[in-house]
Parts: structure tokens; sequence; C-alpha cells
């Protein structure tokens, strides 16, 4: 009988223990939780209310020694050592219930507080308390002192709709737990023990007798000192609840998406963040003249991969579209692709900085690229075309570089907003026929800079996490010869004179119709992409990038640090250039300089040739005049020069022929601008359905030369500069 008693009561303990082992579910909190955005330095930048409304934080894992010792002074004295029950306090109570008759005490010791909290605060009757009791020893097994006191301040009420100590200290003083005083973190001690009647801004009177009662136990157990606590009793209590900060509300937005209900301490840094911020919001306001509504900035720290700055868009009051994250909306392109296009070509030795590239009228197919100030030059160098950003170079040098190939090459840079095949885009790619976001700009030109940038890792979002790395590395010298070119841009007028020390190389965009208004700028240190516009994409006259973008970008470098720009690459190979053409010497070019270029070198140069002039400087052939004198010229395309002459370009023309000595010599003075060789010409009609004339259009290379038109033996007429004419052509070959 003894050893079946004895049996008994070890399985009554063994299931007593195992009770009390599973009392305390794993999960204490099944509560939802603010999501939280901080910077770097861990200073608040924004939040989001939790799913219950409730301003509930995620828990930190340690509690501000000032009001650790306060909430401690008012809860429960003993809490650094009793298990989790306080004796005294349990018989004090028993003691005052029977004497008056009812509950007015209830012991509850911190630890017991946790666990009601953790029940959803059932009713209180005495089951409910032998319940807290047991499971409350079974906390203090589980937990530390602080941990449990942390899990207190994360979950105690505080008043309306704030809950723990985190959300309390910011909605009413504004600033994090540890910046508390005495007298707030008093304030803040008293307030889960009756938050109902003691809500800040209301019975400030008791809210301040408990705050006082408070402030002097304090004193008393030598927390403070009589200059702190009188100081402290002439501190104001907290008012009405305060609003969040509200710093990067669309970064907040990207972190309810992918981390809800997370403290996310990310890579924003909180000064560059509110500067920017502000100055965009003040940029807004400005283009709202204009109805442009909307703007975005984010910059990457190239020292690090890191993005310390990300702004969605403008967070004025009551702005069409303010809510939307444009740094995530694909967004046309217009010619902020460019220096990819050329440093492109320079990789592959096609161009060089000064070679030249033709602008004249150009019609591929039914496309036809026009210059921003529709005008024409003949014959530009990359350098000149890319800091004029000028269209019509940009996409012959793309014809001839390949659409294909260069569409791979901006995907190898991480671009994946381009979800048809080159084709679908066009030669109009180059002008923004893409619709790319932001982000993915940033990306592209920061692996774009991997070759140059004195930081070889990865590029990381505002969450620390890696992009995808770029498919191919780039050639250093090609990457620099495009930098430098974008170095000589026109500074926004009121940023002509900004830091002159400070090089910048920087590149606007706007698409077509002036919906979108680029700008993407890098001093070495830091790579800045701000974009301008209307979120429901209506575009305004006036929106373009050098105006509405750049002095935005200008303005975020200001807020910047200084960066160091990027030193010259010493890899490639020197070669000899042709001081006329920009192309690599040949043994007619007169004038020469060693330039160092990339790897695979720079094209011949096919500009500078050889002509043999007589004593009276006229053309001859050798084998008419053995005596000529042998000697090279630098001759463009008729096309080319004839636009190159109209625009101002000083040019000398080949001398003339001696008439006795050209027998059986051909050469180009004029070539079709429109149509181009081989194409298909379409008539238009008229309104009243008639068909139209053609615009016919040659470039002569003689500027007062005559050109006679015949269709077949059918005179058409003749011109002087310029040489259009309408022709009423029938259909035929």
């Amino acid at each position: 009988m003894g050893h079946r008693k004895r049996a008994l009561i070890g399985a009554a303990c063994a299931g007593l223990l195992a009770v009390w082992w599973w009392s305390v579910p794993r999960t204490l909190f099944d509560v939802p939780y603010a999501t939280v955005l901080e910077s770097r330095e861990g200073e608040l930048l924004g939040a989001r209310i939790a799913a219950d409304g409730q301003w509930r934080f995620p828990m930190r894992d340690s509690v501000p020694h000032t009001f650790r010792q306060a909430v401690i002074a008012f809860e429960d004295e003993r809490f650094p050592y009793h298990p989790g029950v306080d004796p005294v306090a349990l018989v004090r109570a028993l003691a005052q219930n029977l004497d008056r008759g009812e509950v007015v005490s209830g012991a509850s010791t911190l630890t017991m507080q946790v666990v009601r909290l953790s029940r959803h605060n059932p009713p209180r009757t005495y089951w409910e308390k032998l319940a807290e009791l047991f499971r409350a020893t079974r906390l203090e097994a589980r937990f530390s002192k602080d941990e449990i006191l942390a899990l207190w301040a994360a979950h105690a009420p505080f008043g309306g709709n704030v809950v723990g100590l985190e959300a309390a200290s910011w909605r009413y003083y504004g600033r994090p737990p540890d910046a508390l005083s005495w007298a707030e973190s008093a304030a803040l001690a008293v307030l889960p023990n009756a938050p109902s009647t003691i809500l800040p801004g209301r019975a400030d009177s008791t809210f301040r007798a408990k705050r006082d009662r408070l402030l002097g136990k304090l004193l008393e157990r030598g927390d403070m000192d009589s200059l702190q606590w009188r100081l402290s009793l002439l501190e104001p209590l907290p008012s009405a609840p305060r609003a969040l900060p509200d710093f990067a509300r669309h970064a907040l937005d990207r972190q309810v998406a992918r981390f809800p209900e997370q403290r996310m301490r990310s890579s924003l840094v909180a000064p560059y963040q509110r500067a920017v911020q502000e100055r965009l919001n003040r940029r807004v306001a400005e283009l709202s003249g204009n109805e442009v509504h909307n703007a975005a900035a984010l910059v990457v720290d190239l020292a690090s991969g890191e993005v310390p700055v990300y702004v969605g868009n403008t967070t004025l009051p009551d702005v069409p579209g303010a809510a939307i994250d444009m740094l995530e909306v694909p967004r046309s392109t217009g010619s902020i692709l460019k220096p990819f296009l050329y440093a492109a070509c320079f990789e592959a030795g096609q161009l060089g900085p000064q070679s030249l590239v033709p602008d004249i009228p150009t019609r591929l197919g039914d496309y036809t690229p026009r210059n921003f100030d529709r005008m024409y030059r003949g014959a530009v160098t990359v350098e000149e075309a890319l800091r004029r950003s000028l269209n019509i170079p940009a996409v012959r040098v793309l014809q001839d570089y390949g659409l294909g190939r260069f569409y791979r090459y901006v995907e190898g840079l991480g671009v994946r907003d381009m979800r048809w095949e080159a084709g679908h885009y066009g030669l109009a790619l180059i002008l923004g026929g893409a619709e790319i976001r932001p982000t993915q700009i940033a990306e592209a030109y920061y692996h774009w800079l991997q070759p140059v940038r004195r930081f070889d890792g990865p590029m990381h979002d505002l969450f620390h996490t890696p992009v995808a790395p770029p498919a191919a590395e780039r050639d250093a010298v090609a990457t620099m010869q495009a930098l430098s070119a974008m170095t000589t841009l026109v500074r926004p007028l009121a940023w002509e004179h900004w830091k002159p020390w400070r090089p910048v190389a920087w590149k606007t965009g706007t698409s077509f119709g002036h919906r979108d208004a680029w700008a993407v700028g890098t001093d070495g240190r830091w790579l800045v992409v701000v974009w301008t516009g209307n979120a429901d994409n209506e575009g305004r006259p006036g929106l373009i990038g050098v105006e509405s973008s750049a002095p935005l970008l200008f303005e975020v470098l200001d807020v910047l640090p200084d960066g160091a720009f990027f030193d010259p690459p010493r890899r490639g190979q020197a070669v000899d250039v042709c001081g006329h053409s920009g192309f690599q010497a040949g043994p007619h070019c007169r004038i020469t300089s060693r330039e160092r270029t990339p790897a695979k070198g720079l094209a011949p140069c096919t500009f500078c040739g050889p002509i043999c002039l007589n004593a009276a400087g006229e053309r001859v052939l050798k084998s008419c005049e053995p005596a000529a004198r042998d000697t090279t010229w630098f001759v463009m395309p008729a096309a080319m020069q004839w636009y190159y002459r109209q625009h101002g370009g000083g040019l000398p023309p080949l001398p003339p022929w001696n008439a006795a000595c050209r027998t059986g010599q051909q050469e180009e003075v004029m070539a079709w601008l429109y149509p181009s060789p081989g194409e298909v010409v379409q008539r238009t009609r008229d309104f009243d359905g008639r068909l139209g004339a053609v615009v016919l259009e040659v470039g002569h290379r003689e500027v007062g030369s005559t050109v006679f038109w015949y269709d077949n033996d059918r005179f058409l007429g003749q011109t002087h500069a310029p040489h259009q004419l309408q022709a009423p052509l029938t259909p035929g070959p």
C-alpha cells in the first residue's frame, strides 16, 4: 500500500510539474505589432499602426534605467528578488481584503501582470489569481528579470490605443524612451495603473499627484538627488498624443509589404533622409505652379553600396498621387540611357569621346528622330552629342552598334523592367521607348560604375538585401570616358558656380510628351537619381530634366558630404587619335594626339585621305602631273558637310580640280537626306483625299551649288540651298 501511495504521489507530482511546465505557451503574446522603420543610427523614421488599431511597437530587449527604477518603485518594489510571487504583498493584500470585505488589492507583481496581459486581461477572480500565481513562477523560471520587465514594458496599456513604453514615449513626448527624463519616466510609469482615468490631457491633478508621489519615492530610495527631484517636479505633464515621425513614408510602405509587424533598422541616414525630403517637398511646391505634383529621389553610397536616402514622393498634404512610391513605378527613361550606349561603343572600339558622328535629318522606316531643339549640326563629337543630349546621333549610333546588342548590355546592368524583346522597343529605346523604375536605373548606374568605384562590393537595398550583380564586368576606360563627358554638362543656372572643385558627372532625360523629367549624377562618392512628373502620367509643358529635376539633383548633392571623384583607370592601351575625326589616326591624319583607349582600341579614321595639288593649288592626278605635291585633306561625307557648314562649322573646302587633269575621277558631292537609298516612299493624302507631293532633300558639299532634279527623263526643277523639292511622284520603282 505504501508503494502504491508513493507511486500515486509521484505521478501527481509529475503531472503537476508537467502542467506547471506547459502553463506558459511558447509564444507568450499572440498580438499584432506596429511596423517600425529605423535609420542606420537607430532613429525612428516612421511607423504603421498594428492591425488591431493599437500603437504597439515590437518588443525591445531592454528597458531604460530611469523607467526601470520608476516602474519598480511604483508597481513592485521587491521585483528584483521575488520568484514571481511576492509573499509579503500577498499577506498584506489578503488582510486588507478581509478587513474591507471586498477586493481592494490584488498583490500583483510585474511578473503576474505579464501573465495577465498575455491572457488579454481575463475577469478578476480568485481562481484566475491562483492561475496567475502558478504561471508567474513558471515565467520566472523561463525568463530573466530583465526579459520579464521588457515584456511588461512592451505590452502594458498607456491610455487610449497606446500600448507599450516605446509607443507611449513617442506619442506623449516625441522621443525614444532612453531620452526620457526622471519626471517623464515617472509620468509614464504611473499610467498603466489606471490608463483610462489619468489619460494625458485629462484629470491632470490626479495624474500630477501620482507622478509627484512617485518622484518622492525615487528620492527616498536614492535613485535621484534632491536637485533632480526639485527640477522634476517643475516639468509639465504630457498633453494630447503627438504624431509619430514621418520622414520615410514610402520606404515604410515597402517595409509593410515585405516585413510587416517588424522593427527594421534600415540603411537610411536620418539627417540626410530628413533634409532630402524637405528639399523635395519644397521643389514640388515650386513645380505645382505648372501642375507638376510629384517627385522622387534616391541616393546610393558608392563607398558601401547602401541606400542612405529613399524619398518615394512628396509628403505635402492634399497633393495628387503623393501616396504612390514613384521610385517603384516604371517610367519612360527619356535620354537617361545614353551614357550606357556611348560607353558601350567606346568599349567595343567603335567610337571615342572625340569621334565625329552624324547629326543630319534621319528617317528609319516610319521612325524620324528629332533633336530637342529641332536643329541639325551635320557632325558633332560624341562628347558634344552626350553633353547636349542630341537624339539623332544617339539613334544613328544605336543602329550602328546594334539594337539587340545594346538591349543585352542594359539588361546586363541589372535592368529587369524591359519585359519585351528588343524589337518591341526599336531604336526609340535610347530616347525613352522603355519604361524602367528609378530604383532599377540606380542599380544600372551603380553596376555601370563598378570598374571605377573604389568599393567593389554589391549594392544593397534599404533593408540591406544585396541586389543581383551585373552579368559582365565593364571596361574601366570606357566608363571613365563617358563620365568625363558627363562632367562637361552646363549646370543649372542657380548651381553654375556651386563648388567648382567638386566635379559632378550627370545626365538628364525628358520623355516624349513631357511626362517624365530625370536627372542622374555622381561625384564619385554618391549616386543620385531624381525623377519629377505626375503620377497620373499627365505631361506638362516645361517639364524637362534640366529645368525640373537637375536643380533637385544638385540640392540633394548639397546635403551630402563632398566626395572624391573617380581615379583615372590605368588599364587600356595608348593609341594615336586623329585630331580632326576623333578616330584612330591613319597615315593621312595631319594632327594626332596620344590617348588612352579601352582594351579593344579604336576604329580607324576614314575622314582623312590623300590628294595631289599642283603649283596653282588645284587638285590633279599624279599620272598627269608627276611633279604635283602630295598632301592630305579632311573630308566629311556630303550630307554631314552640308549641315555642318549651315550650322556655322568652319571646314575648308576641297581645292577645285584642274580641268585638264580629272579624267575619269568620280567622288561623292551629294547625298540623299530623304529618302534614304533603297527606302520605299509613301505618299500622304490631303484632307480632301488627294495624294500629296513628296518632299525630296539632298545635301551638297559645295555651298553655292545648284541641283537639277529629274524623274527619269522628266525635269522637275532646280534648287539652291537648301536643296528641297516637292515632287508629285507617281507609283513605281
